[in-house]
């Protein structure tokens, strides 16, 4: 059975009684087999209801591809079918995320009363990003203005995220050469960008670049191309 998916959504944005997460869904517990957040949850869910057995495989092959790209062998390609189903993913994702959207206005009034918890801010605003993020995947290149204006506030959405949860849990500057991420990095680079990278390559690409996560490697990369581009003779006149 098809979950009712604004249920889900206020379940994953409601907090209990003493302030903490109330419990999950019975489709949001199956979906969820170790502790994540609700956010997570949530999105998890929808990806592998809508995705079906189709999109947990294409997964496996995504992290097995992933890891064979580390080791220098050939990455992942995708079958014209797969390529079909994804499209036709992204719709279904879209639909459902265009339906949860709340607009700014509305959106920006929930999260200004006083008398809601930062916790519940945040997730309000993590919920609303999740769904233009996945509207954002069915926009064609066509809907150019569309997409700008939706690209714009996915940013503006990530930097309120990042703002919130870094000025709560601040990274120790106690020792300048630890490896430590903020909670926003961690939220981004590691949840939420493996989670989509299937879905919206470019995006995902766009935003760890905007900032500043992009991989070790990849960056590394970029950085040879421009010491290359360097050494080329440039076409200017004498």
């Amino acid at each position: 059975m098809v979950p009712d998916w604004r249920a889900e959504y206020v379940e994953a944005a409601a907090l209990g009684e003493d302030g903490e997460s109330s419990t999950l869904t019975t489709a949001s517990q199956q979906a969820a087999k170790t502790p994540v957040d609700k956010v997570l949850a949530f999105l998890d869910l929808l990806l592998t209801q809508e995705g079906g057995k189709w999109w947990a495989k294409l997964q496996h092959r995504a992290k097995r591809a992933a890891k064979q790209k580390s080791d220098d062998q050939e990455a992942m390609t995708l079958s014209e079918e797969d390529k079909k189903q994804l499209k036709t993913l992204k719709k279904r994702l879209a639909a459902v995320g265009g339906e949860l959207v709340i607009e700014l206005p509305e959106m920006n009034a929930s999260v200004s009363s006083k008398g809601t918890p930062r916790s519940a801010k945040v997730r309000v605003l993590q919920l609303q990003l999740v769904c233009r993020l996945l509207c954002y995947g069915a926009l064609t290149k066509k809907k150019k203005e569309k997409k700008k204006s939706l690209k714009k506030e996915i940013r503006g959405l990530l930097d309120r995220v990042a703002l919130m949860l870094d000025a709560a849990n601040p990274p120790s500057l106690a020792d300048e050469d630890a490896d430590e991420r903020s909670p926003f990095q961690e939220f981004l680079q590691q949840e939420l960008a493996p989670r989509l990278q299937m879905l919206l390559p470019d995006l995902v690409q766009y935003l760890l670049r905007v900032y500043e996560l992009e991989e070790e490697e990849e960056a590394k990369d970029d950085l040879d191309n421009d010491a290359m581009n360097a050494l080329l003779p440039t076409n200017g006149k004498k």
